[in-house]
């Protein structure tokens, strides 16, 4: 194996210099003799130079990765191994040499997920409906997997997908054999300038999850008997305050009245790449006291098989009144 040369590369030595001026002004600021304002210019700075220090570590890393999987193309033809337990950590947005959906799209879904979601509950020639599609990640797994797929967006990005609102899908009762959406949780993020776009109703708004609801309702009326529909959505954290979306969106799922989905699973998905996994985040949720968002649910549920009686414990629960 051949040694890779001693000789720090000029990029090696600009690290390194970094790293020494962050622990210089450390360690000034551990300096008694300076005044409080003199302390909080160091600080300030320190931050800043970790903030970039944090960017560059991150492109070298997205670099060594290509640089890895161009000498070793054979590794990127494996198909993932299906999850076994309810945590999933996925390190990268795809995988294979085919491109899934495009991982520069704003809330772009792991192509892990919808693998994972597809192989463990359909067979090759079902149909899979994406009501929220995005990039058409959906499309480009279940075509890879021998699946057909429709994808459906408010805002669609490539002409394989439909445009058309969530809320009213032209399709018919009980003829999709699976369903996966990866919903807005709030109006945190901009996807579309759309009016009809759901993202653009805040989580604390009731119109949001009456907006969601006639989207499950749809979901559940095409959705087959016996089937599943994953959901793939996130809580909320803005202005101190914490909305538990996915606890109202699985409330939703499994007590609404007029359906009821019978519950499956929930899966906990790693978050990786979102904006707030920064050095500089990090350091504000430790010293302001708040926590970042590490996860998403993956909801698992599927819809009654024709006669399937919901059991007393599910029955006897309060109905789903908070946003009728």
């Amino acid at each position: 194996m051949t040694q890779p040369n001693k000789k720090r590369s000029r990029r090696a030595v600009s690290l390194a210099d970094a790293i020494e001026a962050i622990e210089q002004m450390r360690a000034q600021m551990l300096n008694p003799s300076l005044a409080s304002s003199e302390r909080q210019e160091y600080h300030v700075e320190a931050i800043k130079g970790i903030k970039k220090l944090v960017g560059r570590l991150n492109s070298f890393q997205k670099q060594v990765d290509a640089s890895f999987y161009r000498a070793n193309p054979e590794l990127l033809d494996d198909k993932p191994t299906l999850e076994s337990t309810t945590l999933w950590d996925f390190p990268t947005q795809s995988y294979g040499t085919a491109k899934k959906g495009d991982s520069k799209f704003q809330g772009v879904t792991p192509a892990f997920i919808i693998y994972n979601m597809v192989n463990r509950y359909t067979q090759p020639g079902d149909l899979v409906l994406d009501p929220m599609c995005g990039s058409g990640t959906t499309i480009d797994v279940c075509a890879e997997e021998g699946r057909e797929a429709v994808g459906m967006d408010v805002n669609p990005v490539r002409p394989d997908i439909r445009r058309n609102d969530a809320r009213h899908i032209p399709l018919p009762e009980n003829s999709v054999d699976m369903v996966f959406i990866d919903s807005p949780y709030g109006d945190n993020v901009k996807y579309s300038d759309e009016p009809a776009d759901i993202g653009k109703i805040s989580a604390e708004d009731d119109e949001f999850y009456n907006s969601l609801r006639q989207v499950a309702s749809e979901l559940y009326r095409v959705l087959k008997p016996g089937k599943v529909l994953g959901w793939l959505i996130g809580d909320q954290w803005v202005k101190r305050k914490f909305t538990p979306v996915g606890f109202n969106i699985y409330q939703m799922l499994t007590e609404d009245p007029e359906f009821r989905f019978i519950p499956v699973d929930l899966v906990c998905i790693t978050r990786r790449n979102q904006s707030s996994n920064t050095g500089i985040w990090h350091y504000r949720a430790i010293r302001h006291n708040f926590y970042l968002r590490g996860f998403k649910h993956l909801i698992i549920v599927r819809k009654p098989e024709a006669g399937e009686m919901f059991s007393e414990t599910v029955v006897n629960r309060p109905s789903w009144k908070r946003y009728k």
